[in-house]
């Protein structure tokens, strides 16, 4: 496996940016698996089990001939449950996922121990937690005035959290050094999260469907004046399937995420070729 150590420091192009991600997942998708899975997973299950009790009472109303109320009391306790655990799974996934490259980038040997990741893990979360949800209200204020300035804020915004992480920065440092970051390289950033979440999004269609089509069907019987029985097992087995697949496959925008950041790093920086020499020196 030495002879697959992807250099995380490096200038790319937009298509390199692409294929490294793709290289990065495929020489560590064992270890990033499984790591989904031991720190991401179980929220998501939470995540789905919420949205599958949601789902199943707007159901249930419908089969009743009754407009499914958005207002009542239980329906925005457990939306509120979802969104939280929705939060929550975000947080893991990218504490998980940028620490396990930030362990990477330094390691020789290229065996990254979950255990250490999880370590990294426990002191990021609380302060990822709180900046995903400040950038969510100053981008929501950016979208109040305007359209235009909320989408330039989301897509710089989407370094601040690797700064955070990588360079060990406050939430305001970060904001700071993420428009100098993304500088002259605003467009290119907004075209590879958009491509990156168009595939993420078509692949995880693949995860919503089955509660799509059990809900059609539901939709269609009531519609027709038939009787159709809402099984809640059904629908919480469903949602979790979406969960889950939804959740695993936020690997891929935040790994590009990552390999973005080392990018815009080098060309702004270039720290691989101060790196390089300094070691030359030190040789002669």
């Amino acid at each position: 496996m030495t002879e697959n150590k992807l250099p995380l420091e490096k200038n790319r192009d937009f298509g390199e940016l692409f294929n490294d991600t793709f290289l990065f997942i495929k020489y560590n998708f064992k270890n990033l698996l499984m790591g989904m899975i031991y720190f991401v997973v179980p929220f998501a299950l939470l995540q789905g089990i919420a949205l599958g009790i949601v789902q199943h009472q707007a159901l249930t109303s419908l089969s009743l001939g009754q407009v499914p109320s958005a207002f009542g009391a239980s329906t925005i306790n457990n939306l509120l449950i979802t969104y939280l655990f929705l939060f929550i799974t975000y947080t893991f996934t990218i504490a998980f996922i940028f620490q396990y490259m930030k362990l990477y980038k330094v390691s020789t040997d290229k065996v990254i121990e979950l255990k250490n990741v999880w370590k990294l893990m426990l002191g990021v979360t609380p302060k990822i937690f709180l900046s995903i949800i400040s950038m969510a209200i100053l981008s929501g204020i950016g979208f109040i005035f305007l359209i235009i300035p909320g989408i330039y804020l989301m897509v710089c915004f989407s370094l601040v959290l690797p700064i955070i992480i990588f360079q060990e920065d406050s939430l305001g440092g970060a904001i700071s050094s993420c428009f100098s970051l993304i500088k002259n390289n605003w467009w290119k950033t907004f075209g590879f999260l958009i491509i990156l979440g168009l595939i993420a999004s078509a692949l995880s269609f693949v995860f919503q469907l089955p509660a799509l089509i059990y809900q059609l069907i539901t939709t269609i019987h009531v519609a027709q004046n038939e009787t159709s029985q809402v099984t809640e097992s059904l629908s919480i087995l469903f949602s979790i399937i979406q969960a889950i697949g939804t959740s695993l496959l936020q690997l891929l925008p935040f790994t590009g995420i990552g390999i973005l950041y080392f990018s815009l790093v080098e060309q702004k920086e270039n720290p691989a070729l101060l790196k390089e020499l300094e070691s030359v020196g030190a040789n002669e």
